[in-house]
């Protein structure tokens, strides 16, 4: 197990700085005067990287190496906040390269978890990486505010190349190759294996509607809170706050994805996550926003673990990297859908009309899921 933990460490390092950028790139982005109507598609470029490069990274896991698309990704993110401290048009290229590294280090990386723990453990497993991610990403959004408003954005970009870069041996050294047959097929003829399955299809679409509403959020509700006189560190302390009550549930969603089925485990994490959606809404403000984190947290901490269960229990082994990079996609997806969309909601109608949307958003992927699983029971 110590490889798998050097992959969870990785796992952990990789996303707390994404954490970094979630709360200060929108901020930084309007410091150098982006205006409000693009600023949502400047912040897309990392999830249309990923979109363009998931293919080749699930190809690259399944018929080139587990390992080598892992440690690539790992440089790739480190080298995006080398990027950031540049001119605005080098702010840009690194965002596209943060996608990059996402589209090649997130489905390997899993692929290879999945590979070192027997399939009774799978549950257990993805719930820590779960929480060891989620752990990542609320530290980094925690800390994203104080040391801007204590340094400046310069340090969190060099934050976000050093804690990278220096994992990138550890990695490299202390994780064995698990890949031993590597597959023949094209990527497409992969994927299309990978998308005859109902249950990977229903977790990747219902993951997309939500990774849309909450990457709208996560542009948004920054810009929400500076208008109403609020300081950076508020925007990170609630973002945080969610992300802390969502990796206290991914341990034990992980626990009941082993132990029911994990499309019902999914669903309910939905719901919860719908119902705070709606309460943000009604009160977007701190601190009566924070009921509505407590709901979304705890409902992202259950579907997040659930649909990674399903996704692996569904996938054929030598099909695990084309699986999670279908999977993985779904991100990329919906931040490309959802801040752009949200741009124009907030162009048109007021950064407040951004709320009824991701609200709305949240229930209809809800109820198509329920759709989906319907129809296959």
């Amino acid at each position: 197990m110590r490889a798998v933990w050097n992959l969870h460490l990785a796992t952990f390092l990789f996303f707390l700085a994404y954490g970094l950028t979630v709360p200060t790139l929108p901020l930084y982005l309007k410091s150098q005067g982006v205006a409000t109507a693009w600023l949502g598609w400047a912040v897309a470029l990392m999830p249309l990287a990923g979109l363009v490069l998931r293919p080749f990274g699930g190809w690259a896991a399944d018929g080139w190496s587990r390992k080598k698309p892992s440690l690539i990704g790992l440089a790739l993110g480190a080298l995006a906040g080398l990027f950031y401290m540049g001119p605005l048009l080098m702010v840009l290229v690194g965002r596209f390269v943060q996608g990059a590294a996402i589209a090649l280090f997130a489905p390997s990386s899993l692929a290879m978890t999945s590979d070192l723990v027997p399939e009774h453990l799978i549950g257990r497993v993805m719930g820590t990486r779960n929480l060891i991610l989620g752990i990542g990403v609320m530290t980094g959004t925690a800390l994203g505010g104080f040391v801007v408003d204590l340094w400046g954005f310069k340090a969190v970009w060099l934050l976000v190349f050093l804690l990278q870069a220096a994992w990138l041996p550890l990695l490299a050294l202390g994780v064995p190759e698990t890949l031993k047959e590597p597959s023949q097929n094209s990527w497409w003829a992969n994927f299309g294996a990978v998308l005859a399955s109902r249950p990977i299809l229903a977790s990747t679409l219902a993951n997309t509607g939500f990774a849309a509403v909450f990457a709208t959020l996560q542009t948004f509700y920054p810009l929400v809170l500076s208008s109403a006189g609020y300081r950076a560190a508020w925007v990170g302390a609630f973002m945080a706050f969610y992300s802390l009550v969502s990796v206290v549930f991914r341990v034990p969603g992980g626990y009941l994805a082993d132990r029911y089925e994990a499309g019902k485990v999914s669903l309910l994490g939905f719901v919860s996550a719908t119902v705070g959606l709606f309460l943000l809404w009604l009160f977007p403000l701190p601190p009566a926003a924070f009921a509505a984190g407590l709901f979304m947290g705890a409902g992202a901490g259950v579907y997040l673990p659930a649909n990674i269960v399903a996704v692996t229990r569904a996938a054929r082994p030598e099909l695990r990297g084309s699986a999670f990079s279908l999977f993985t996609a779904s991100w990329d997806m919906g931040g490309l859908l959802g801040p752009p969309l949200g741009s124009v909601v907030a162009a048109g109608l007021g950064l407040e009309a951004v709320f009824p949307m991701i609200a709305t958003g949240g229930l209809l992927t809800t109820l198509a899921y329920l759709a989906l699983q319907r129809r296959r029971g």
